[in-house]
């Protein structure tokens, strides 16, 4: 497979339109909701999930079917429209005015795919086949899920914090040293058992033994 991952940022400032009603559609708008987005969902009607995202405003529904021009001004649209003569008219019009589409169960369609996600914070991590075999991507992600748990991403928001005070006060030939101390389980395991407090406490305690160049 070719390619080049990315991931989109800035997706609330932008219209990204689903086009599809039913559980697939469901899936792909709320995956954009956790993005950030507030995703525009066209469809003549909308099954229990959307239906629920449409009562609390996390979706903007459009009760009706695709028209040529409901691309206008979008900065990225999914295709799941359950109909593959509606998902190729999307296709096309995306194509024409260089939206980066998803359509679902036509990887030759796509100019992008949506991969199996796992979020922690701030931590992403995304699992692609290529959009050839997404029920193993999804498979790979519940194995993952049970080893990245949530203290990934207060750890990460913990490293966040030090970042600036290791750039300010380590020696730069120190620094490795100093992530790798961060990094090597006790922070985690802290996080665990003890809580943010306690991790903050100690990852204090390991940069400060490393600042003024004393390491």
């Amino acid at each position: 497979m070719s390619g080049y991952p990315i991931i989109l940022t800035g997706l609330s400032a932008g219209r990204c339109v689903v086009v599809g009603g039913g559980t697939v559609a469901a899936r792909k708008a709320e995956g954009l909701v956790a993005a950030g987005a507030r995703p525009v969902v066209i469809s003549p009607e909308l099954g229990h999930e959307l239906q629920e995202l449409a009562a609390a405003g996390r979706v903007e529904p459009i009760r009706r079917s695709y028209r040529a021009g409901d691309l206008a001004g979008a900065s990225l649209a999914v295709a799941a429209a359950g109909e593959r003569a509606v998902n190729v008219a999307v296709a096309q019009e995306a194509r024409e005015r260089g939206i980066p589409v998803n359509v679902v169960d036509d990887p030759v369609l796509c100019t992008f795919y949506a991969p199996a996600v796992i979020r922690r914070g701030d931590v992403l991590i995304a699992i692609s086949t290529g959009g050839q075999a997404p029920a193993l991507a999804r498979r790979l992600r519940e194995i993952l899920e049970d080893t990245v748990d949530p203290a990934y991403g207060e750890l990460a928001s913990l490293l966040a914090e030090l970042r600036p005070r290791v750039l300010e006060q380590v020696a730069r030939p120190s620094q490795p040293a100093v992530w790798d101390r961060l990094l090597d389980g006790e922070l985690l395991d802290t996080l665990r058992t003890e809580g943010m407090a306690r991790a903050r406490e100690r990852a204090e305690q390991i940069v400060s033994g490393y600042s003024g160049g004393r390491r």
